[in-house]
């Protein structure tokens, strides 16, 4: 069998290229008798002899004719889109590469990323309206794959069969091999005798990078044994001026609010393994996301395959947390009295603590990257 993802990919820093990863890397690890292409982004590079890695478009300037080429000459039997409005745009040029896709009697497979409704798109969608477009897409498709049950319900109400989406979960990551907490810390030069609670990840004006600086302000108050880290900045391709300022701002939040004690900032995107340290290093994850679609969260599952507690807002992106390990720690974005309450129980009541710890590590075993590349490898034969 030969497999065709196109997508982004290592080491282009994005979170769909670190999924597809892990994916390829799971599947060449479980199954000799398969054989891997990935249609990538310029820069993109195999690690492994068994995964051929095509870095021959941009996702900033792409036709779509560079990725159709190369399909012509691979010929794949399945071609797998890793779908990002953020990669592959909005307009004609993925829905071209997709009709091509059918006429070399390959089976097409979309794993939606993120699925938008009428009321969630924030960009500009050349020609169609955005549920029209998922519809097309899922036409041509053979199948589709979301991470979620609230996607693929979406998708469903949009008009697509419900035999022809599968619900597959995100894996659990790990980007470095296992590192306890005081090893984490020693290789970032941080203290041992201080409750560390990470903001991992790229800064965005959705991300609730400035509600976790206030969360530390009024953490204070309670207690000044901590710090806050927020590991990451602006994602290196970002193209929206207003992100890129609103990580200037809470630079100017923490100096209003004096916090500069108790607040670091990296101000630079921090390569994966990095990125793990940081992870490793944590007492507390917040993911304090307030952007309302439907997908999941790359973070989130990092944060569960270091077996880390975490706190997330009680929106799409972050369902499983409630469905699989534990309700009360999704909070109402606008609940900060919440936070702040079970910040601080998560970093000192022990008993709440180790509870959480054991449900997140049961449910990293569920999410594993073997059991994606199975069910990958089942749908893909089911196809043939």
């Amino acid at each position: 069998m030969r497999i065709c993802y196109i997508s982004s990919y290592p080491p282009t820093v994005c979170g769909i290229g670190d999924y597809t990863e892990s994916l390829v890397k799971e599947l060449i690890n479980l199954y000799g008798d398969i054989y891997i292409d990935v249609i990538a982004e310029h820069e993109a590079k195999s690690s492994s002899k068994r995964i051929k890695v095509y870095p021959v478009f941009d996702r900033k300037n792409y036709n779509g004719r560079e990725i159709i080429n190369t399909l012509q000459i691979l010929k794949p039997d399945i071609i797998h889109i890793q779908h990002s409005f953020g990669i592959f745009g909005a307009d004609d040029r993925l829905l071209n590469i997709i009709k091509f896709s059918k006429k070399l009697n390959s089976r097409i497979v979309v794993t939606f990323h993120t699925v938008h409704t009428r009321e969630t798109v924030d960009f500009e969608v050349k020609g169609y309206d955005i549920e029209e477009y998922n519809r097309i897409i899922s036409s041509y498709a053979d199948h589709i794959i979301v991470h979620t049950n609230s996607m693929k319900h979406v998708l469903m109400r949009q008009g697509i069969p419900e035999d022809k989406i599968s619900v597959i979960r995100l894996g659990a990551f790990k980007f470095t091999s296992d590192i306890d907490l005081e090893q984490a810390r020693s290789l970032l030069n941080l203290p041992l005798n201080i409750k560390l609670i990470v903001v991992p990840g790229f800064i965005h004006r959705t991300k609730g990078t400035k509600l976790a600086i206030r969360l530390c302000k009024e953490l204070l108050k309670h207690t000044e044994n901590f710090r806050l880290a927020i590991a990451g900045w602006v994602h290196p391709k970002e193209f929206q001026r207003k992100n890129i300022q609103y990580a200037y701002e809470c630079l100017k939040l923490i100096e209003k609010y004096n916090l500069k004690k108790h607040v670091l900032v990296t101000r630079r995107n921090l390569s994966r393994e990095e990125l793990s340290y940081y992870i490793y290093s944590a007492d507390l994850i917040l993911l304090l996301y307030t952007q309302f679609n439907w997908s999941t969260s790359g973070i989130l599952k990092v944060a569960i395959g270091a077996g880390k507690p975490f706190i997330v807002t009680r929106i799409p992106k972050f369902e499983e947390v409630s469905e699989e390990i534990s309700d009360e720690l999704t909070v109402l974005p606008n609940d900060f009295k919440r936070m702040v309450k079970l910040t601080y129980r998560l970093l000192f009541d022990e008993q709440f603590r180790d509870h959480i710890i054991s449900r997140v590590k049961d449910y990293a075993k569920k999410v594993s990257w073997s059991n994606s590349a199975r069910k990958h490898i089942e749908l893909y034969n089911k196809l043939l």
